[in-house]
């Protein structure tokens, strides 16, 4: 077993090794080499009993007695046992949140009082307030052993003997992102008792480091590449180390910087990201100094999209729980849907205890200026309550915090007086996803300057925000007529979708030629059939906004667009009839189910007398009305999954709503810079599997606002000027263009000419597929460099327009995607088969006619027998063929596949999964010629052993596979023949008895009780069965083994 442990981990320790020294060195932590080193027992090494325990209780121990000199033997088992206990019903999310609740609060032991009676204390598990003062420890390869694999962690840290980071580190030369696909997620299922505790996950090569949690999508972990806001970046795994483990940070970390969030019914958990960590310690700082300040704690600018909310959640808890005298923190907004928003977040993350969020919103003027006499922990409010100029100044004897959620805006500059005048005392800090425009002094009046700013560019540059694309499709289209639109129309013309009639009709009486050019039927029909043409193409690319100028203007525009969509639907039907490609067809179809299954909808305010304004221009409202009031239509939108993708608004949706998934905004309306930011920025989050956003605008009005655009992006190095965030569509095209050459390239290096395979002829094409296909098969890394370009281009294609393509690209790109699905293609096995005869298949595949007329002569009886496969033959007939890697790599795959399955049904043939990994990662090391017909021999006789263990349950008597895999787990050394033939009665039933119990119940691991009965069946059926040879003492350990083969096999999930 050690031999093949140390062939497998040659390589790449050296990040290994020097990531530990770091730690070690630069950041005080005690370094242990546990592998073959550690010592087992309370006295050996870390002080474990056994590779299954992941929680150091030697050293919690001596913390907890540190912290709490009061603690007794009694209560300090009480606290072991809440720290490692769970139940197994709960999910690993539920048991991480309860043991983080016991590190960040201490852990609930038993007092016993004078008079007998018990309360319960907490006892302090960490040392916040010294953070070095705790035992830092960090352990290279720890084996861990789960219930049915072991494994070996490469780095785990513990504090104070709590396994609270995990790390796993690559070879310079791989993807990241494998450490999260490969390891990390296999631990998840196999060891999962390791993150119990867990707060912090780092994946790295060495160049390139992420940090996330337990719940994290690859998507959400994230870069640590500064440590001051000033940096410049640097992702390298240092940085990351430095600023996340060094101990004051780390403490600070697990202290302030986690969050678990139960909105929509689900919880995930959040850490800090660096640009959030970073300027909330920076604001924290502001307010420990808030009597020099004189309370302006300045101005939070993260640019849109970068987690605002979440930064404030941040600071209102590391302020209530880091400073005395528990302040009040003041939240306000400027409307009513982002008061709710961020009172529900506060709510959803527990910053409210178990109060509902209506006990914290205030309910008009006078009810804030009383809660403001109490000392409430939370108020929310709009800052439009504080509308009384005459009210009396309160001073309290407590701290008072406002943070203002963009209610900074000029028209609030009164209000922002008021509260000034109301709260003389209080500090005030102000959080934005815009910057402060030139002429901005209310802001600073009441702020002061930048505490903390990240800008639009440099949320880019760290992926916390997607880049955007810019498109004017306005010049394009050669019959639509704009209005010259300047600043001042603009400004004036931004309004329309806000305003009631009469409003409206005073302003377009003042700007008649524009409107009239604006919303003439004849410009809003191309730009309808546009959008249906662009919008139907990107249809895999995401959700679309459309901003039209007002609201009739928008049920218009729905009406049009609804006109195109289903005559676009028909010409599709056409196609799809008339096309010979089946591939195309395929596609196309999906395209079209896609586009019938699509709903639309119009999003605008209420108004008085709408309807009658709405008829006057032929149109109905009600429909849409009673839409927006029956549907949640924010939520479906919100909603990837949901056939709502497309929405129509004027103004309504356009700022303060997140949409992850919405990736095309369409705008159709003249607005002004701090508006058109705060749209765009709608399109830039970031979402799972979305490379990008797209800006199509038909009324050429960015042009006039790229020097607008150039505000946002303040570069603190002074003298430079701004840049635009947006990126003009041409640069999607070259790096689509970029990446197909590159692909290209990579091809022709490995001796394959993509150009021969465009030009074949059908037959010849398959055959020069496959040789593409075994060209890119060659070494594990080759493939990976392949599929990565393949997955880039794959990823933008999706954006481009029938305009942007030629055909050459299009011939290239399918292409380069047939030989990309050729090497994802899984090959369909039935599972009855004898595993010998699904690789003599794979082998045989392609040989000569004759041969395989008698092999279909053996394959109609179907009935193998192994001694009849000749080995030595398959041997020579691999010798021969051209594309030995694609026969290998579908070799590997059925080996693979059927070992998992053997494996999962009986857990005691963890060695054949060994024995394959061996032989498969000396390959992977070796990789010539000589070398893949030596793995071929040594897959070929694990082959036949696998195929005598699959028929072993048949030699040992049993019906099936099943029954021998309890008799395995029940099998002791040294049975007598007579226990034998009783254990094989016990297993056939015990397997019985469980199974006929299991079809009564409905999904029974996931509850307490029915658990609990399945434990005592078996139990009871133990004790009564099992032959006399078996100590009573190890009945438990027995039932304890077969009943988690049992909810492993039949519980999906354990």
């Amino acid at each position: 077993m050690n031999q093949t442990m140390s062939t497998d981990y040659g390589e790449d320790k050296l990040i290994q090794k020097s990531t530990a020294e770091f730690l070690e060195k630069e950041l005080g932590w005690t370094l242990v080499y546990a592998y073959d080193k550690e010592v087992l027992g309370e006295n050996g090494t870390l002080g474990r009993k056994s590779y299954h325990e992941v929680f150091l209780v030697q050293r919690f121990r001596k913390a907890l007695k540190k912290l709490n000199p009061w603690i007794n033997d009694k209560q300090m088992a009480e606290a072991v046992e809440r720290m490692t206990e769970h139940m197994s019903s709960q999910t690993l999310m539920q048991i991480n949140e309860q043991k983080y609740q016991y590190i960040r609060d201490g852990v609930p032991v038993t007092r016993v009082l004078p008079n007998g009676e018990t309360k319960e204390v907490k006892a302090r598990i960490i040392n916040f307030e010294k953070g070095a003062d705790n035992d830092f420890l960090c352990v290279r390869e720890l084996k861990v052993y789960g219930s049915l694999y072991r494994r070996r962690a490469d780095i785990v840290g513990f504090v104070n003997g709590i396994p609270l980071l995990f790390m796993e580190l690559k070879n310079h030369n791989v993807e990241v992102e494998d450490a999260f696909n490969q390891n990390y997620r296999d631990y998840l299922d196999t060891i999962p008792q390791l993150f119990y505790h867990n707060a912090f996950i780092i994946f790295s090569n060495g160049l390139e480091a992420r940090v996330g949690t337990i719940d994290s999508k690859w998507e959400f972990f994230h870069e640590w590449k500064r440590l001051t806001e000033m940096d410049k970046g640097n992702i390298e795994l240092p940085t990351m180390l430095r600023g996340i483990c060094e101990k004051e940070n780390f403490i600070d970390l697990l202290e302030n910087f986690i969050l678990y969030d139960h909105s929509d019914g689900r919880t995930v958990k959040i850490m800090a990201r660096n640009h959030q960590y970073l300027g909330v310690n920076l604001a924290v700082d502001m307010y420990r100094r808030r009597e020099y300040v004189n309370g302006k704690l300045g101005v939070f600018w993260h640019t849109q999209g970068s987690g605002k909310s979440y930064s404030m959640l941040f600071m209102a808890r590391k302020i209530r729980r880091k400073f005395e005298g528990s302040p009040t923190i003041v939240v306000l907004t400027d409307r009513e849907e982002l008061n709710k928003q961020i009172s529900d977040t506060f709510e959803n993350c527990g910053a409210l205890g178990k109060t509902k969020t209506e006990e914290f919103i205030a309910k008009s003027g006078k009810d804030l200026i009383k809660r403001l006499g109490g000392n409430p922990s939370f108020i929310f409010s709009l800052i439009q309550k504080f509308n009384d100029p005459k009210a009396t100044p309160i001073y309290p004897d407590h701290d008072i915090i406002v943070m203002s959620d963009e209610a900074h805006r000029t028209q609030n500059g009164l209000f922002a007086d008021n509260l000034v005048h109301l709260l003389p005392t209080a500090s005030r800090i102000g959080f934005t996803g815009t910057p402060l425009l030139r002429d901005d002094n209310i802001t600073a009046r009441t702020f002061g300057g930048y505490v903390s700013i990240y800008d639009f560019k440099r949320a880019v540059d760290d992926k916390a925000t997607v880049p955007l694309y810019y498109e004017n499709r306005g010049e394009k289209l050669k019959d639509l007529k704009n209005p010259e639109i300047n600043a001042e129309i603009a400004a004036a013309l931004e309004q329309a979708g806000e305003m009631d009639a009469s409003q409206l009709a005073k302003l377009e009486r003042e700007f008649a030629k524009e409107v009239h050019l604006l919303t003439a039927p004849k410009r809003l029909r191309i730009v309808a059939q546009d959008f249906v043409r662009h919008y139907s193409d990107l249809w895999t690319s995401g959700k679309a906004m459309v901003v039209c100028y007002n609201k009739i203007t928008c049920v218009r525009m729905y009406d049009y667009v609804q006109e195109y969509w289903q005559k676009e639907i028909e010409a599709l039907k056409k196609q799809i009839a008339a096309s010979p490609y089946q591939q195309e067809v395929q596609e196309q179809k999906r395209k079209l189910e896609w586009m019938q299954k699509t709903e639309m909808a119009v999003v605008v305010s209420q108004e008085q007398n709408e309807i009658q304004t709405f008829q006057k221009w032929g149109l109905d409202i009600l429909t849409h009305r009673k839409k927006m009031e029956d549907c949640k239509l924010d939520e479906d939108f919100k909603d990837t999954d949901n056939p709502l993708r497309v929405v129509f608004v004027c103004a309504m949706w356009l700022t303060g709503f997140d949409v992850k998934s919405l990736s095309c905004l369409y705008i159709d309306k003249p607005m002004k810079a701090h508006t058109l930011m705060q749209t765009i920025a709608r399109a830039n989050r970031v979402a799972e599997g979305k490379e990008n956003g797209l800006i199509i605008d038909y009324m050429g009005i960015v042009k006039a606002l790229r020097q607008a655009l150039a505000d946002y992006t303040a570069s603190p190095e002074e003298g430079e000027e701004g840049k635009d965030p947006t990126i003009d569509k041409k640069e999607l095209i070259n790096r689509v263009i970029e990446t197909i050459s590159s692909a290209v390239a990579f091809l022709k290096e490995h001796g394959f000419e993509l150009k021969d395979l465009i030009q074949a002829d059908s037959f010849v094409k398959l055959s020069l597929l496959r040789d593409a296909a075994n060209a890119m098969c060659e070494t594990v890394e080759i493939r990976k460099s392949y599929n990565t370009y393949l997955t880039t281009l794959l990823k933008l294609w999706k954006f481009l327009g029938r305009d942007d393509i030629t055909s050459e690209m299009k011939q290239q790109k399918d292409a380069l995607e047939a030989i990309y699905k050729a090497l994802q293609k899984k090959r369909k096995h039935a599972d009855i088969t004898d595993l010998s005869v699904v690789i003599n298949g794979i082998v045989d595949e392609h040989l000569e006619v004759e041969t395989i007329n008698e092999l279909e002569e053996i394959d109609s009886n179907r009935r193998f027998d192994i001694s009849k496969i000749d080995f030595d033959l398959l041997r020579r007939e691999f010798g021969r063929r051209r594309d030995k890697n694609l026969v290998m790599k579908d070799i590997q795959e059925v080996l693979q596949e059927r070992i998992a399955q053997m494996l999962s049904a009986n857990p005691s043939r963890i060695n054949f999964y060994e024995k394959y990994q061996e032989i498969i990662s000396n390959y992977n090391k070796e990789q010539n010629r000589a070398s893949i017909e030596k793995t071929f021999e040594d897959l070929m006789r694990l082959t036949e052993k696998l195929s005598e263990e699959e028929k072993r349950y048949i030699r040992e008597g049993f019906e099936n596979d099943e029954q021998l895999s309890l008799y395995d787990i029940l099998e002791k050394k040294d049975l007598s023949k007579e226990d034998i033939q009783k254990l094989k009665k016990v297993a056939k039933d015990l397997l019985n008895k469980i199974k006929s119990m299991l079809e009564t119940m409905d999904h029974p691991f996931d509850k307490q009780e029915t658990k609990a009965t399945i434990v005592i069946t078996i139990r009871d059926l133990l004790w009564q069965e099992l032959p006399e040879s078996y100590p009573d003492e190890s009945i438990t350990y027995y039932r304890d083994a077969v009943f988690n083969y049992v909810s492993q096999r039949y519980g999906g999930v354990a």
